[in-house]
């Protein structure tokens, strides 16, 4: 009975695509698994057989276009870089009757993304001119749309949509066609969507959308915040489309996109519910998949008979297919048949990727998949036309519109080039819509607003000082000093004076009415300390929340005191708060909903991103940077788009929908508040590159260490009984310390964190001295003598005697010699160790081959807390010499006991050892000198470089969850599973990689000038030694670093 005999007709046909050509879409096939198929090559249909194809739909220049086809096609196959011509996109394409050849190619032009493959493009521009020869080539639609209008028909939900050419190059005739459209009313280009302006730009490419769609799904492109969500809605709108959004992310697989599994609520028998993708398709809406470029290739791939045959099975063995022509309800009648409405349509969202070469390339699959439409940013008149409307359409009085001219300006001007240059994004339309929004003066302009949004703050001196230049060059005057005199203007305001009433609060000038807490044990209630700089970045904050932001991202090194604003300012605010600190293992699922089975039923905990959004509460995301960007992702779509899709089915949204039912919907409240908290990005920091990624979705403000005089304020408030002299000096001292890591010299970036530490200490423990409370937060450092010389140094100009961490070691064990460990009850005493041999001549000692452990003998070299032998730990020997054995160390009090005599021959036998080491490497004394002359000015930079080389390393790779795994962490997703007996329900962390790669050393090549005029010119600029010293610090620094480093 177990066994199921297989039919002897079975087959199997397997699909798949070459690699090479298509590296990024196919791996090479396994061999073992490859020779077990009969290979069928696929090739394009040549012109002869496409042309009946063609003929019945393109009765107009169905000769040329077949022709095109060929010439692209003939073409791929003599360069294996360009794409064949998607001949689905012809015959896929209806109701084309009444246009030219010329209007047909430029929508088949959406199916061949002109960007995206240089090889292509050629390809295409020459099959053009072959065929079109008195016609220049041009892929942009010239067409805005006049009218629409819905058939009374029964034949399904159509619309009439009359096109107006724009420029009248072809002819003067509207042209009308027929269209899909959704069951709700059909909107007016009136007040559809605030602030968005319908341009000539985007007149093109709604007519674009509208023509593509009538038989295809779309793809919008374009840079983030450059309008796709806001096209996407605008369009389902003037077609009467209800909505259903789903936001995209690294986790998901191909059965998220379909189905999920749960629980019965009554019952508890497990069921399967359908997707916000298959809920659209069933009722004819418009479902928006926000990140396509963010899944996997697989998961992308698996839509590929969804959208192109309007035909899948789904994991519960349904299928869902287009309607046939017999009648509908005796297709439902067979069972496991799902109708797919006509009027169905997917609008994909995606941003480019960054650099081809190393970013999977997710358009070479989508175009197979969607028709691809591009929302073109950059300078040019009908963007900046665009642009220009939509600022001067939100009508700020303090926005003059020589603000606006300034702005624009500066966005031409800021090329992508130019802003990778300056270390910061070009600016988006959804950035230059916050200033506008926001500004107040043309200081508020330059000093606050763009600061913030190109975080300045935290910019390298050298881009910093680019990114000013440029301002400057646009006329958005600021001085380099920005930092300063903001610190300066707080202080001149430190006499803000902050008074808490029951209904009101009052900052200085602002005043702000309390929250009415209904929970007041959420408020919280810090230990703050109100200094200036604090108070000033409150006001700030409360400011921006009383004109309307809700979403806030507060960046800035450790310990700089963010945390604590934020508990400040909902105290003063009365904001009842929720809390989430992320990390890297953090899920979509865990921020937002968390199941657990409960008597054989999954119940949704809520999370408290869900009651914070529901309640109208301040909800903290803390450690931001470390999370997943997915994570942050789906946060973006909630604040930025109003949206989010939970587990359960359910959506969190900002917009009342029709389509949904009220208990679907979860309204959010409108005065829920996102703070999120992140450490600035970039090296020392472990995190990613979210601010990248999504960071202009938000108002974001960079929190730095307070200035010298608020500082000093604060500490004073944790050390009222330190010597305020000496509290001075610490905070000059620390201060110091955090200009020589903005500049590069040390990689740590010490912070108000450590300076209060340091104060706390010395409050509760006066007599252990300031040199014992710094080192609480110095011994970091003192493995590297450079970089620990290099903090004593600092101490010490501030008159604070920092020594060697050798000198306070013994320092140290002086004071501690009178400390005793007391216990209570009875213990045996603690044991001393043995003396060492008494001392003798030094020697090198015995060679032990055996490399056995010797420990307070005078015999074997090599050994441990002995005498005379070179070792480690020891007394009286001649040089340190490491076996790979745990050290055992002589007390300071035996080494005292070595005679100078006994120090001397241990510096001749050292001496001796030197030098016949460099006999064994060919190297003489003078050229061991002439090393350490070039190597000794170095020392600091090889140990800098040394430690960022070693981080490379660990941000090399970001791990992610590897799902359907038969161990590991149980998957949120999988709960119901686990019930039914699936195996595959766990997930585990590890690297997630698109295709087989494999770990190769990162190659390096560094070209040396060894030419004569080095040498002779090396006594005019010192050329020839900075090329010794710079050569000399690349092989210390990556010396060890050879299986990560082919240099």
């Amino acid at each position: 009975q177990q066994l199921v005999p297989t039919h002897e007709d079975f087959r199997v046909i397997a699909l798949a695509v070459p690699n090479p050509p298509f590296t990024s879409l196919a791996r090479s096939i396994d061999p073992p698994l490859r020779s077990r198929f009969q290979i069928r090559r696929v090739d394009p249909m040549p012109s002869h057989e496409l042309l009946p194809v063609l003929r019945n739909q393109h009765p107009n220049d169905t000769t040329s276009i077949a022709t095109l086809a060929g010439i692209m096609d003939e073409a791929a196959s003599e360069n294996i870089q360009v794409r064949p011509f998607p001949v689905h996109a012809l015959t896929a394409t209806k109701d084309t009757d009444n246009l030219q050849f010329s209007e047909l190619l430029q929508m088949y032009a959406a199916a061949h993304p002109e960007w995206g493959n240089e090889a292509s493009q050629k390809a295409l521009e020459t099959a053009w001119n072959e065929t079109m020869q008195n016609s220049n080539f041009e892929t942009s639609c010239h067409f805005s749309v006049q009218t629409i209008e819905k058939l009374k028909s029964n034949c399904g939900q159509m619309a009439t949509v009359e096109l107006q050419n724009m420029n009248n190059y072809y002819s003067d005739e509207k042209k009308l066609i027929i269209v899909p459209c959704g069951s709700q009313a059909l909107q007016g280009t009136d007040s559809i969507l605030q602030n968005y302006v319908l341009t000539s730009s985007m007149q093109e490419v709604f007519a674009s959308m509208v023509r593509q769609h009538q038989s295809r799904d779309l793809l919008l492109v374009s840079p983030s915040g450059e309008g796709k969500s806001a096209t996407a809605n605008y369009f389902a709108k003037r077609l009467g489309y209800a909505v259903r959004l789903v936001h995209l992310f690294p986790e998901m697989t191909s059965r998220d996109l379909l189905l999920r599994r749960s629980t019965c609520p009554i019952t508890g028998e497990t069921i399967w519910e359908d997707s916000e993708l298959v809920k659209s398709a069933k009722a004819g809406s418009l479902c928006i998949l926000d990140g396509v470029d963010k899944l996997r290739p697989n998961v992308l791939d698996s839509l590929q008979s969804l959208c192109v045959d309007r035909d899948i099975f789904l994991p519960d063995g349904r299928r869902m297919m287009a309607p046939q022509k017999e009648d509908t309800a005796n297709e439902n009648k067979r069972g496991g048949i799902v109708p797919i409405h006509p009027s169905f349509r997917i609008v994909a969202l995606a941003s480019p990727p960054k650099n081809r070469s190393k970013t999977k390339n997710f358009l070479d699959e989508a175009m197979n998949l969607f028709a691809t439409i591009f929302i073109k940013a950059g300078p040019n008149s009908h963007e900046e036309a665009c642009t220009r409307a939509i600022l001067t359409s939100i009508k700020n009085p303090d926005c003059p519109e020589d603000t606006i001219n300034k702005l624009l300006l500066l966005r031409n001007r800021l090329t992508v080039d130019l802003a990778e240059d300056c270390g910061v994004a070009p600016l988006s339309t959804r950035n230059l819509i916050r200033v506008v929004r926001r500004v107040h003066s043309h200081q508020d302009l330059a000093n606050t607003l763009l600061q913030s949004i190109f975080v300045a703050d935290l910019l390298p001196p050298s881009q910093r000082a680019t990114l000013e230049r440029m301002l400057n060059d646009c006329g958005i005057k600021v001085s380099s000093a920005y930092g300063r005199r903001r610190s300066a203007s707080a202080q001149k305001q430190g006499a803000m004076k902050v008074e808490v009433k029951d209904d009101s609060c009052t900052i200085g000038s602002f005043t702000i009415p309390r929250n009415n807490a209904i929970r007041p044990e959420m408020v919280p209630a810090p230990k703050f300390f109100d200094i200036p700089y604090h108070v000033f970045t409150i006001q700030d904050l409360l400011r921006d929340w009383s004109r309307g932001e809700r979403a806030f991202l507060l960046l800035g090194n450790q310990g700089v005191g963010k945390n604590m604003i934020l508990d400040r300012l909902c105290q003063l605010a009365n904001f009842e708060r929720e809390y989430i600190q992320l990390h890297r293992d953090s899920t979509v699922g865990q921020v937002t909903l968390q199941p657990t089975l409960e008597e054989g039923k999954v119940v949704w905990k809520d999370s408290p991103l869900l009651r914070a959004a529901r309640d109208g509460l301040a909800l903290v995301v803390d450690e931001a940077d470390k999370a997943p960007t997915e994570v942050l992702s789906a946060l973006k779509g909630l604040m930025e788009d109003g949206e989010l899709l939970l587990a359960d089915g359910r959506r969190l949204s900002r917009h009342k929908d029709s389509s949904s039912s009220s208990r679907d919907i979860i309204p959010v409240h409108p005065d829920f508040t996102l703070w999120v908290l992140a450490n600035r990005p970039g090296f020392p920091f472990l995190g990613n590159e979210f601010f990248r990624l999504v960071g202009d979705c938000f108002a974001t403000r960079v929190i730095a260490n307070p200035d010298l005089e608020s500082e000093i304020s604060l500490l004073e408030q944790y050390g009222p009984n330190v010597d305020p002299v000496l509290l001075r000096k610490i905070a000059a001292s620390f201060a110091e310390l955090r200009h020589l890591s903005d500049v590069g010299d040390l990689a740590y970036p010490y912070s108000t964190r450590e300076a209060v530490a340091v104060i706390k200490h010395m409050e509760q423990y006066p007599d252990d001295g300031i040199i014992a409370a710094l080192h609480n937060v110095l011994d970091f450092d003192s493995y590297e003598d450079t970089v620990y010389t290099t903090l004593a140094k600092v101490f010490q100009e501030h008159d604070i005697p920092v020594e060697s961490y050798g000198r306070w070691k013994k320092v140290l064990a002086r004071q501690s010699s009178n400390l005793e460990i007391e216990f209570y009850g009875s213990r045996s005493a603690e044991s001393t160790s043995s003396s060492p041999p008494p001392l003798g001549d030094p020697k090198e000692g015995k060679w032990d081959d055996k490399n056995e452990a010797h420990v307070g003998g005078n015999q074997w070299a090599g050994g441990t807390g002995g005498s005379d032998t070179a070792g480690l730990g020891g007394r009286g020997g001649p040089y340190r010499l490491d076996r790979g054995h745990k050290v055992h160390q002589v007390s300071e009090e035996d080494k005292a006991k070595v005679s100078e005599d006994t120090k001397r021959k241990a510096r001749s036998i050292a001496q001796k050892a030197l030098k016949e080491k460099l006999d064994e490497i060919k190297m003489s004394t003078g050229d061991w000198n002439m090393y350490q002359k070039f190597t000794d000015p170095i020392r600091s930079d090889i140990v800098k470089l040394r430690s960022i080389l070693n981080q490379i390393n660990m941000t090399q790779t970001e791990r992610g969850w590897i799902k359907q795994q038969s161990h590991g962490e149980l998957d949120d997703c999988k709960i119901v599973d686990s019930v039914v007996g699936e195996r595959y329900i766990y997930k585990r962390r590890g690297v997630v990689e698109d295709s087989v790669s494999f770990s190769r050393p990162k190659r390096l090549r560094f070209v040396m000038d060894c030419s004569a005029s080095m040498y002779r010119f090396n006594g005019f600029d010192e050329r020839l030694t900075r090329e010794l010293e710079v050569t000399n610090l690349i092989m210390e620094s990556f010396a060890g670093m050879e299986q990560r480093f082919d240099y």
